[in-house]
């Protein structure tokens, strides 16, 4: 998200060592040359960039030993939800196919089609993730270990589930995803314009980007437009009912229309002041908060409908 892709132009070690270096003089002279990728020299070194890079990594390897563990513990509860170590051993293995297509990612030279897949896949750990812990709360639940801080509620789960309600929190996340994939492309298309302006001229990058941008800022107002819809469903669903389902869906719309105002807006701030670097990741990053909390929502309404059932 921060242009930083290559950052390290070698895997798994960056610039052939294993802590990177913080100052030019710590490579040989012809390291633009040494680590050619493609047979193309790579861009003049950045500390900021490589760091970015290095840690992403090495976040990268936590997260690996965090799921293993994940799944080692979830095999315990397969008798009770069988669900929780398919999904840990799901996450898992496409953990370890994007931490693979980061490697590929870096040899080709940030190939866009690529950097798409990339991002894309990260969506699906972020689904899976909030899956387990979805299921592994209704476990909780289940076995009576949650202390619910309400004192008065009332039966759980006698919430109608309007019809239309399934097609708009659907739509709502298929937008988000298609906003995410034009996004990574606007990415792509704002460091190719920053390469040939040389990192100058930050006002007129927007310019000179292609359809891909105004699409994408089309869009935009269109996945307004159904967030609002879907929070207006779901207002109308839970009402004034206090019942825990109720209040964990008020919540994340809470959360929901508060992200979409930030995401709003960051798209406003990029597109009349200059392209800030600071807004360019949190942008990004703000539809995959969104996407979870649409995600989570989903859950809940599935949830609910099951247990009416």
């Amino acid at each position: 998200m921060t242009g930083s892709g290559m950052g390290c132009p070698d895997w798994p070690k960056c610039f052939g060592q294993y802590i990177p270096p913080t100052d030019i003089s710590q490579l040989p002279p012809n390291y633009k040359l040494q680590f050619a990728v493609k047979g193309k020299e790579i861009a003049d070194f950045d500390a900021f960039k490589t760091w970015v890079e290095y840690i992403n990594r090495l976040l990268g390897a936590i997260l690996g030993v965090a799921i293993v563990a994940l799944t080692a513990l979830s095999v315990r509860w397969r008798r009770y939800d069988i669900s929780l170590p398919l999904l840990s051993i799901a996450l898992l293995l496409v953990t370890g196919f994007v931490g693979w297509l980061g490697s590929v990612v870096v040899a080709t030279d940030l190939e866009p089609v690529k950097i798409t897949l990339h991002m894309l896949t990260s969506v699906i750990i972020v689904g899976l993730a909030t899956t387990i812990l979805h299921r592994a709360r209704i476990l909780q639940k289940s076995s009576g270990t949650e202390t619910i801080p309400f004192k008065h509620t009332v039966p759980q789960f006698t919430l109608a589930i309007p019809q239309k309600l399934w097609g708009v929190i659907i739509l709502a996340l298929v937008l988000t995803l298609v906003q995410i994939v034009l996004g990574t492309q606007v990415r792509e298309q704002i460091d190719i314009v920053a390469k040939q302006l040389e990192g100058r001229w930050r006002e007129r990058w927007i310019e000179q980007l292609d359809t891909a941008f105004f699409v994408h800022r089309s869009i935009s107002w269109f996945v307004v437009l159904v967030n609002a819809i879907l929070i207006w469903y779901c207002v109308r669903l839970v009402g004034i009912r206090t019942e825990q389902s109720a209040l964990e869906l008020r919540r994340l719309l809470m959360g929901l229309a508060t992200v979409i105002v930030v995401e709003i807006s960051l798209g406003i701030i990029m597109a009349y002041f200059a392209v800030p670097k600071l807004a360019q990741p949190l942008h990004l990053l703000s539809a995959m908060v969104l996407f979870a909390i649409q995600f989570k929502s989903l859950l809940l309404l599935i949830e609910i409908r099951a247990r009416v059932r």
